[in-house]
């Protein structure tokens, strides 16, 4: 059988995609190991002008190369995005999003000797669109239903079409086919339908209020327990030198760390050319980050 190879235009494309890969990935190692030596002599005391300029002319840097290497390659995002949306999905900013925040992470930890980028980058992509796609579409299964769902369905596809269309599911005969357990297949072939937190509850009496109203969360958000447990400046010597340049930058304008007002996700996202939810996301991130770091302090 003849293999079908790429036409001439199609190679050559795929060639400088790569080769520009291979560029901007040795400049952004070439930056980070630079600046891990400036970070090194601030931390050690051993700081002068000259450094301090050094130190922020190659953060700039790193956070162009990364901008490049970004736009190079976001059409990785799109293209596993486009498998769940379409040109009126109200979700697909969202979802693009998501896929910046895989973007990045693939980005901060590529090592070129384990293979291509793109095939690197498909697993964090993945993962953090699936997980937008859930929080959106299908917020009433839990992460490990929602992984199997696509297979479970195929199996309940090939079930029916053995059966019939009319034929009752037999949980057990679709979970042998796809592998499952039948419990899971319960959990996704019959997944309640949750309500919208901003409707009312219908309670007599009570009719006009909304779920959200009644169900006060009496435990801290993340952010309040960094807010907290710890001072400014513990967050910014401690914390934020830790962080990338984004996350750094997400931090410091979200809680007003550099002494200006707080500002709001869709304004810092307006800056960043994400959505609320894509600078929601780093942040979250972000602040985990800081529990380990600040602890040692606390």
């Amino acid at each position: 059988m003849d293999i079908v190879q790429p036409a001439g235009g199609e190679r050559r494309a795929n060639d400088d995609y790569r080769s520009r890969n291979d560029e901007l990935f040795a400049r952004c190692i070439r930056l980070r190991e630079l600046l891990a030596d400036l970070r090194a002599k601030v931390d050690a005391g051993e700081v002068d002008d000259f450094s301090e300029v050094a130190l922020r002319r190659t953060e700039r840097e790193l956070e162009d190369v990364t901008l490049e290497i970004m736009t190079a390659n976001y059409g990785l995002v799109r293209r596993y995005v486009a498998m769940f949306t379409s040109k009126c999905n109200e979700h697909s900013e969202d979802f693009e999003s998501a896929g910046k925040v895989g973007l990045l992470w693939a980005i901060s930890s590529y090592d070129p000797s384990r293979g291509p980028f793109s095939s690197w980058a498909f697993k964090p992509i993945q993962r953090e669109v699936l997980r937008a796609v859930r929080d959106a579409d299908h917020p009433n299964l839990n992460p490990g239903d929602f992984e199997k769902r696509p297979v479970i369905l195929a199996a309940t596809q090939a079930f029916s079409a053995q059966f019939g269309t009319d034929a009752p599911y037999d949980y057990a005969d679709i979970a042998r086919r796809a592998g499952t357990t039948e419990a899971q297949v319960r959990r996704v072939l019959d997944a309640p339908r949750l309500d919208s937190l901003h409707a009312p509850s219908g309670n007599s009496g009570d009719e006009e209020t909304p779920w959200a109203e009644r169900l006060a969360d009496p435990s801290p958000s993340v952010e309040d327990e960094v807010l907290l447990r710890f001072d400014l400046r513990t967050v910014s010597d401690h914390g934020l030198p830790g962080l990338d340049a984004r996350e750094r930058y997400v931090l410091t304008r979200r809680f007003g760390l550099d002494g200006e007002p707080e500002e709001p996700l869709h304004l810092i996202g307006d800056r960043l050319g994400l959505s609320r939810e894509g600078v929601r996301q780093i942040q979250q991130k972000a602040l985990a980050k800081l529990r380990g770091p600040i602890a040692e302090v606390a």
